[in-house]
């Protein structure tokens, strides 16, 4: 789907012009400022169109704020968007196979690493984008970490785990660490290992160690532009996606990542679109229910992405039903920059 076009850039910039919003001025004032723009929100409203957009007026790049478009061999079902067709690089994409435990940590020394030397030190503004919340909190905040891990105490967990299943550690740490334990998927492994773990150890929910957006300290001067829309046009969009996602070959997608050996990955086992048809493969649904499994858990997803992201303050939120098209919500997310940075001083 083609997203623009130079003559639709020319539109924005003339657009720009009309409200007074001087592009380039804009430009410096958030590179000397050293702004991280951040563009978040739940799945579907848009942010990947958005982005690229943003980033080709901006001369810039985007870091990618999604915890499984760093897999190769994951792009039906993440929805990854190619935009080298518009002359935009996009970072954390395509970085691993799917059987590597990329871990939040190691997400942020990367996504820090790539936002001081791909972009600081070349004079570009750093644009995040995605709807991973946990991942863009731990790379642009300060947080108060959790202690390092205990090899002892891990490997035992994860024995007791693989011996006793999933599920009554995800309860167990349901009881001790509700918080949490409602963020993530009752079987992500890896992450209730950690959980339970850092419990051990301290004494202390993990939740605990994840500070409220509210009382934290920003690592970045960063401004956050949050797209949300009204719950049943999003749905309607979530159910057109998912449909979308089975005619270009999703289930053909899986098969050939588990061909590869990858069908018994965190990776797989955990992103919304790939269990449910992993589920169709081991012969446990039909094709027909598949989908609406997908559809829902889709669904169930957006939701938690909106509470999450509605614990932050600084969000300045959009409504993208109200917008005709993209450039005109376009032109809104640069009024808002405008508006953050104009009484601002370096």
């Amino acid at each position: 789907m083609k997203i623009f076009s130079d003559y639709d850039l020319r539109l924005i910039k003339n657009d720009l012009k009309i409200n007074n919003i001087n592009l380039g001025k804009l430009k410096r004032r958030l590179g000397t400022l050293k702004k991280v723009i951040v563009i978040c929100g739940p799945t579907c409203t848009g942010k990947s169109r958005t982005g690229i957009v943003i980033a080709k007026l901006f001369d810039t790049d985007i870091i990618s704020a999604d915890s499984m478009q760093v897999y190769r061999g994951m792009n039906i079902g993440t929805d990854k968007y190619d935009s080298k067709r518009y002359g935009v690089k996009q970072y954390m994409i395509d970085m691993f196979e799917p059987d590597y435990n990329f871990s939040v940590m190691e997400f942020k020394n990367i996504c820090r690493e790539i936002i001081e030397k791909q972009f600081f030190d070349k004079k570009k503004i750093p644009l995040f984008v995605g709807g991973s919340g946990l991942y863009i909190r731990r790379t642009i905040e300060n947080m108060n970490n959790a202690p390092r891990g205990n090899e002892l105490i891990r490997k035992r967990l994860k024995e007791e785990i693989e011996r006793d299943g999933t599920g009554e550690y995800y309860k167990k740490l349901k009881k001790i660490d509700k918080d949490y334990a409602d963020r993530i998927s009752k079987n992500d492994r890896r992450r209730i290992v950690r959980a339970l773990e850092v419990y051990e150890i301290t004494g202390r929910p993990f939740s605990d160690f994840q500070t409220a957006w509210k009382n934290k300290k920003s690592g970045y001067n960063s401004v956050y532009v949050g797209l949300e829309m009204k719950r049943s046009d999003l749905y309607d969009l979530i159910e057109k996606r998912v449909d979308s996602m089975f005619e270009r070959n999703l289930v053909d997608e899986v098969k050939n990542l588990v061909k590869k050996g990858y069908g018994q990955c965190n990776s797989l086992m955990q992103a919304v679109s790939y269990k449910e048809v992993l589920k169709y493969l081991n012969g446990e649904i039909n094709l027909n229910s598949c989908i609406e499994l997908v559809k829902r858990n889709t669904r169930r997803l957006a939701k938690k992405q909106m509470t999450w992201f509605r614990a932050e303050p600084a969000i300045n939120w959009i409504r993208v039903n109200n917008y005709d098209n993209i450039f005109n919500l376009t032109l809104n997310v640069f009024k808002i920059l405008e508006k953050k940075t104009a009484d601002e001083k370096n």
